[in-house]
């Protein structure tokens, strides 16, 4: 079933946008606000009132504590707590600092459970005097906090390979709403950056694509997704990473951040989609740790620089909402004091700090513990302003009005099972990535394949899990299958392994994942390509692969190493369903050739195996 007609059953009823009033009542209207404006003014101005300096400051941040609830008393979780912050228990945590937000990581939240997320998500607004932002990276596909039984998605390059922008729409819909039943009420997502550097570590397959009207006509529709019916069941959006990582090869929570972009290109190419974004009402924007070496004169690291934030994301683009910063346990950030960083974020206008585990000098401690007192005292001193605290505790309760939690704060725990992975849902992820698979190369007419009784297949390359589930989907069409996990960087001996391993098969699927960066990847698919042995090799990363394999000849991606794209590749391989998927991106040569390999939109279409057809074998 092709997915626009799955679409027509999942999908509700479009929201349906009022008629603007007349000129006459527009005057009326300007001077009478409405109700519905007075009672969230009412609301803001009120708590801020009864507000002290302590829990002002304390809303400027969004921190992780350990535990499955808020008075977990597993020991590891209590030392983390206690070493971090001096706190056993996350609700001692929030008791002390009463931040603005929290948010959730696999890490210190073992995000495994729905039912134990929405209870801790509960703990926490019940804890909480002021109801909380409870966030998490819920992107899909490789930036992934919350798995099965959740509904888990093909992520952003996946959905721009389908050139179907309001598939991203659908997709956020079902993550917000899986999302808020948990009693989460912000995603950190969508990714909106246009990813114009191949050799992008920050990005690449987190990007819709490489061209600004592309990527901006998915980025409106994702946030339209997530922020449908927030009050109830949706979310927050949080387009990032502002100015736009697209043009960067190091990610900036590994290191240092350079975008070698001039200001001309950044307005030209990172700025379109977070216009796009904030049209329809975006909530968040978060702002990305980057230096831009060619905007004279220096203007810093872009989350610390009033340049980037009040100049242009709030001046030049007319931002009104809630800015947040990127994770300031960053590299990009390393060698700057908690300290220093929290009071430059201030300054620069943020509104939100994201504050994770350590950060900046190792002092063994959360950045919180010297942060926040930081921030008290240069209020307290004066040197940053309460008209200026007071604008961004605003900004940050009106958000939280939005998303309806000063009338209902908890979530119903019975909402769980009606909505996180429901039959719907998981049908219209593997119809999503039934759409994304694309085939880039197919000259030797290998694909598509045959079911075998027989025949053998090495399944190597990246992954554990990427291909263990691809030799279960081999086995249940009857192969032989052999798994052999090489890694991202695999060793010589592996290689060797491989290759003998390859020797005494009749087909190789070798997975790799931005084999542009791991010369180990690229030498293991030389290896096996002269191993005799006939060779797919299937991206699950960026497809910039192929332009490193100039002589393979069957070449298949799926922008991802989630299962469900993975069953699906093999769905395509088998010639059970159409590989419909088109390049969101150009492929070029390495560089310093600019020569077009594959242009944007490119995509062999594999037609789906007629019943009784004959088909490849090798």
């Amino acid at each position: 079933m092709r997915l626009k007609s799955l679409l027509l059953v999942l999908v509700g009823a479009a929201l349906v946008a009022c008629a603007g009033p007349g000129a006459a009542r527009k005057t009326e209207a300007a001077a009478r606000p409405q109700p519905r404006q007075n009672a969230e003014s009412r609301w803001v101005e009120q708590t801020l009132a009864h507000m002290t300096l302590r829990q002002k400051v304390g809303q400027l941040f969004v921190i992780n504590g350990y535990g499955q609830s808020v008075q977990d008393p597993n020991p590891q979780m209590v030392a983390y707590n206690k070493q971090y912050y001096g706190v056993r228990t996350i609700k001692q945590l929030i008791q002390k600092y009463q931040p603005g937000g929290i948010i959730y990581f696999n890490w210190t939240n073992n995000l495994l459970n729905p039912q134990q997320i929405v209870a801790l998500s509960n703990g926490i607004q019940r804890v909480s005097k002021v109801p909380m932002l409870i966030s998490t990276d819920q992107e899909q596909g490789e930036v992934l906090r919350i798995g099965p039984p959740a509904t888990v998605l093909p992520g952003n390059m996946a959905l721009g390979a389908t050139h179907q922008p309001g598939l991203a729409r659908q997709a956020a819909v079902i993550t917000g709403k899986e999302l808020r039943a948990m009693g989460i009420n912000v995603d950190d997502a969508p990714v909106v950056d246009v990813n114009v550097n191949p050799l992008n570590e920050a990005d690449g397959i987190r990007s819709f694509g490489d061209r600004p009207a592309f990527v901006s006509a998915f980025a409106s529709n994702a946030v339209k997704g997530y922020q449908t019916k927030q009050a109830t069941i949706g979310v927050a959006a949080t387009s990032k990473h502002f100015p736009g990582l697209g043009d960067t090869t190091i990610n900036s929570d590994n290191g240092k951040s350079i975008s070698n972009q001039t200001l001309a290109q950044i307005r030209a190419t990172n700025f379109p989609p977070f216009k796009a974004a904030m049209r329809t009402g975006l909530d968040l924007v978060m702002v990305g740790h980057i230096d831009f070496p060619n905007i004279k004169p220096p203007r810093g690291i872009s989350s610390l620089s009033r340049f980037f934030v009040g100049t242009l994301l709030r001046q030049e683009l007319g931002y009104k909402g809630v800015v947040i910063t990127d994770a300031l346990n960053a590299g990009a950030l390393a060698g700057l004091s908690p300290q220093t960083i929290a009071l430059g974020a201030i300054r620069a206008g943020d509104d939100l700090l994201l504050e994770i585990g350590q950060t900046g000098v190792d002092t063994g401690k959360a950045a919180l513990v010297t942060a926040y007192p930081a921030v008290l005292t240069a209020v307290q001193r004066g040197d940053i302003g309460m008209p200026r605290l007071n604008a961004s505790v605003r900004r940050i309760l009106r958000l939280k009005w939005r998303l309806g939690l000063a009338a209902h704060k908890m979530t119903p725990p019975s909402r769980v099972n009606k909505v996180v992975g429901t039959a719907g849902h998981l049908l219209f992820a593997k119809a999503l990535s039934n759409d994304s698979i694309t085939l880039l190369e197919n000259s030797a007419g290998l694909l598509p394949l045959a079911p075998s009784a027989s025949k053998k297949v090495l399944v190597t390359g990246f992954g554990t899990t990427t291909t263990s589930t691809l030799g279960q989907d081999f086995v249940s069409r009857g192969w032989v299958a052999q798994v052999r996990s090489t890694g991202s960087s695999p060793s010589p001996a592996q290689i060797q392994a491989a290759v003998a391993a390859a020797k005494t098969s009749h087909l190789v699927l070798v997975t790799t994942f931005n084999a542009w960066g791991s010369p180990a990847q690229i030498q293991l698919v030389n290896a096996l390509q002269s191993s005799g042995t006939p060779v797919i090799v299937y991206a699950v990363g960026t497809p910039y692969d192929i332009a490193y394999f100039p002589t393979v000849s069957t070449f298949i991606t799926g922008y991802d190493y989630q299962p469900v794209s993975h069953d699906a590749a093999a769905r395509a391989m088998f010639g059970e369903i159409q590989t419909n998927g088109k390049l969101p991106v150009t492929i070029r040569e390495p560089a310093p050739s600019t020569k077009v390999l594959y242009p944007f939109g490119y995509g062999l279409r594999l037609q789906k195996a007629a019943s009784g057809q004959r088909r490849s074998s090798p």
